[in-house]
């Protein structure tokens, strides 16, 4: 298990450094764009092309939420649990 915390954390890091790497690099930054995307453009940009990642970020942030809302249901109940002196039926 600490082999895999090891690769994860890892992983991370050496994926920070390429993404600091890229963004940073002066071709990213060389050719500035002359014109302004419009409120329709952004909207047609967000709907069309953008709509299945946001459709994937709407699904991973539900199931972050959900599993929040489990972890602090189960805390609480271990706290009533410890203050009542009761176990668990």
């Amino acid at each position: 298990m600490k082999v895999l915390s090891l690769a994860t954390r890892m992983g991370l890091l050496a994926l920070g450094m390429i993404l600091v790497s890229v963004l940073s690099a002066d071709a990213v930054w060389a050719d500035a764009s002359e014109e302004e995307p419009s409120t329709s453009g952004l909207a047609d940009a967000l709907l069309t092309d953008w709509a299945l990642p946001l459709l994937v970020l709407g699904v991973l942030m539900s199931i972050a939420m959900i599993g929040a809302a489990y972890l602090v249901r189960d805390e609480r109940m271990e706290n009533l649990l410890w203050e009542f002196g009761g176990e668990e039926e």
